[in-house]
């Protein structure tokens, strides 16, 4: 019986977290507000994250997210897509350093809140929705005339 409620608390919690990220978007989120929205939901997902690790976690998370923009934007001022392209190879070894130095900051945290297990399972959950979220991308170009969504 436990085992249902566990899944029964952790839908609730995914639907929860989806509807805040939602109330707090413009009526017509943009495709960013929608990629994060998918994010917070997938990785909610994956992790399986208790209420409690919820409310710890995602502060951090975001604290992680928003110093990774800022790296990009330092390396990148003039791409607003995110993206890590135009640098020299000496210039791209440096960014790779501090980002896996960022990683390696905030590391301690997330396990302290949702432990060693969920930490590897957060590392490879945010490999996988870039996977899915390029895989989506490319289905809606092929789909959509002109190539682009």
């Amino acid at each position: 019986m436990k085992s249902i409620y566990s899944k029964y608390q952790r839908s609730i919690l995914v639907f929860a977290l989806t509807m805040l990220v939602a109330v707090g978007l413009h009526a017509q989120p943009s495709p960013k507000e929608k990629v994060e929205a998918m994010r917070v939901a997938f990785i909610t997902n994956r992790l399986e994250l208790t209420p409690e690790q919820a409310k710890q976690f995602w502060p951090i998370y975001n604290s992680y997210r928003h110093d990774l923009a800022q790296l990009r934007r330092n390396f990148f001022p003039n791409n607003d897509g995110g993206g890590d392209a135009h640098l020299d190879a000496d210039r791209q070894m440096e960014f790779e350093q501090k980002k896996l130095d960022l990683k390696r900051q905030y590391m301690p945290q997330f396990e302290q809140v949702i432990g060693r297990a969920k930490l590897n399972k957060l590392v490879s959950s945010e490999e996988d929705f870039k996977r899915l979220l390029m895989q989506t991308i490319r289905n809606r170009r092929q789909q959509r005339p002109g190539g682009r969504w």
